[in-house]
């Protein structure tokens, strides 16, 4: 059996223990990305994250408990203390943790934190001990913050119950049984597709001889590398580029490019607008292999399909002729757009990789049997996959392209109808420092630049790159930010945030209305694309944007637009 920190180490000052669970355990934190040289891990537990955790963590099912775990008050009624402790490289480190809630649309709310030293020790935060507001709404995160940004740990965190409520304590899991035949069979049910072979044999080939040759990883947060501690080095794209390098190359990859793209909280609407800028370098790169990680953020994709085609086209249609796999990662809940997003592959013989047919059916396996690897060991948290579901990942992408690799060369691929449209292929992105469309630009009182950005580590980084620095953001007065341009489609990207200061902006297209976008609804900065137009031929238009309620002080941030 696996020893953990709870076989280890004790309180060091032991008393009766409340019931309790775990919602966190053994759960590494650190290795982030850092400009200001903090550690800072954060561990959200809003919406359905906490729920989850308990469910996952500590095989809570009690509806009634589960309900509590959804607002603040619910959380203070049931929970009596927070036991966390930590184990660290060096003993006589400090972590600082913070419990925080959040108010109304997402704004900030009571925060308190204790110290708490890296021997495994546990700390217990009483929280009638502390300060909370009576607007807290929800539970929002557990916040972690070493001492360097490359320092990592184990954290463990569980809730202790008020007089009244008790839970059946949860055992840790077993180790993660990986090199076995079960875990090779698991992995096996990954390939969805192998698809056309050509072009990525090509790819293998040229690995094999040494020639130049460029990796991209386009997606989501998962591609960002959340989930994974530290999140540069352990991540599927990582980890998978490494493997490459090492299985199919004579020099360790010495001539093989890295890039990594992943945007957290983004999908195929944003991926498509950004794909030049932070793909191809404004031209400079000409990717060979793309992966394609979307399947678990186009939930909201207006287009349901048509957008994500789209950037496949873009991507599968440059002049150097890159390979494309599309990647589809899961969610706790076993759910991704397999259905909506496999179409596509199938009819453009695309290599397909499935990550939910390989762990979702051996999570739910029968009393007394053992899974490969349990729910909770795959997940960091409800949406983001642990080291170990980072490793599966690369495993399933290595495993598929194994299997293309010891296939025969196929037949050319063939130029084929698209299945939901390629309206959106030719998308370029247009801010304050590119304007392809030579559109006439009035900014207005939309003077300013944001630089309280959503900022991700792109490649090999150890610092955060701003997406869409080139922005407008309102200033003092109230004129409108214009434009007049020839197109046939816009869509507009805007800054998300939780600040207080941001307020909705009106958009009109050609004098008509077109929405009202709140920065305020996803209460997180993020970046923001919407569709405000859509033609089927390129005329003259339009663009006006000002904010819903002038003679205020509020803000709202353009980002650019995504244009064709």
């Amino acid at each position: 059996m696996k020893q953990t920190v709870l076989d280890k180490i004790a309180p060091k000052d032991p008393t009766a223990k409340r019931p309790g669970f775990y919602v966190l355990l053994d759960k590494p934190v650190g290795g982030l990305p850092s400009n200001d040289g903090v550690g800072r891990h954060p561990v959200y537990i809003n919406g359905d994250r906490l729920v989850t955790f308990a469910k996952m963590v500590g095989g809570i099912d009690d509806e009634n408990i589960l309900e509590m775990l959804r607002t603040a008050k619910g959380f203070r009624k049931l929970v009596h203390s927070v036991g966390v402790s930590i184990v660290g490289d060096l003993p006589d480190k400090v972590v600082t943790f913070t419990l925080g809630f959040s108010g109304e649309l997402g704004s900030g709310g009571s925060r308190n934190s204790m110290k708490i030293t890296t021997d495994g020790t546990e700390h217990i935060m009483v929280m009638d001990e502390q300060q909370w507001s009576d607007s807290d709404e929800t539970p929002q995160e557990f916040l972690f913050e070493l001492v360097k940004p490359k320092d990592i740990a184990t954290a463990t965190v569980k809730l202790y119950l008020n007089d009244g409520y008790t839970v059946p304590e949860v055992d840790p899991d077993p180790p993660v049984a990986f090199d076995t035949p079960a875990y090779g069979e698991m992995i096996a049910r990954s390939c969805l597709s192998t698809g056309n072979n050509i072009r990525i044999k090509r790819v293998l080939q040229q690995l094999r001889d040494g020639k130049p040759t460029t990796i991209a990883f386009l997606g989501g947060s998962i591609t960002q590398g959340a989930g994974a501690v530290p999140s540069q080095e352990m991540c599927y794209a990582r980890k998978t580029y490494e493997a490459i390098c090492e299985r199919y190359t004579p020099d360790h990859g010495a001539h093989v490019r890295y890039i990594k793209a992943g945007v957290g909280g983004t999908p195929c609407q944003l991926g498509i607008i950004r794909y030049d800028r932070d793909i191809t370098r404004d031209g400079a790169v000409q990717p060979d292999l793309i992966i394609v990680e979307f399947a678990v953020n186009d939930e909201a994709d207006e287009t349901k399909g048509l957008m994500h085609e789209s950037l496949i086209q873009k991507i599968w249609s440059a002049p150097n002729e890159p390979a494309v796999v599309m990647l589809f990662s899961v969610f706790a809940n076993d759910w991704n757009l397999k259905d909506r997003l496999a179409p596509i592959g199938w009819r453009h013989e695309l290599p397909m990789v499935n990550v939910l047919d390989a762990v979702s059916p051996q999570f739910r396996v029968g009393v007394g049997e053992r899974s490969v690897i349990t729910r909770r060991q795959y997940f960091y948290d409800v949406f983001h996959p642990s080291n170990s579901g980072h490793r599966i990942m690369r495993d399933c992408l290595m495993y598929m392209l194994d299997r293309l690799d010891k296939q025969q060369e196929g037949p050319a691929p063939k130029e084929l109808a698209p299945y939901y449209g390629f309206d959106f292929a030719e998308t370029k992105l247009l801010d304050r420092s590119v304007n392809p469309f030579d559109a006439v630009i009035d900014p207005g009182c939309f003077t300013e630049t944001d630089t309280d950005l959503q900022s991700v580590p792109f490649d090999f980084e150890d610092v955060n790159t701003p997406e869409f620095p080139h922005n407008w953001k309102k200033g003092a007065g109230d004129n409108p930010f214009t434009m007049d341009i020839t197109c046939r489609s816009i869509q507009l990207v805007f800054k998300d945030s939780g600040s207080k200061e941001f307020d909705a902006a009106v958009v009109t297209v050609d004098g008509k209305e077109v929405a009202a976008y709140d920065p305020r609804q996803a209460g997180w900065t993020h970046c923001h694309a919407a569709i405000i137009l859509k033609e089927e031929t390129a005329q003259r238009h339009h663009i006006e944007i000002k904010m819903q309620e002038p003679g205020t002080d509020k803000v709202f941030t353009i980002l650019g637009f995504g244009v064709l």
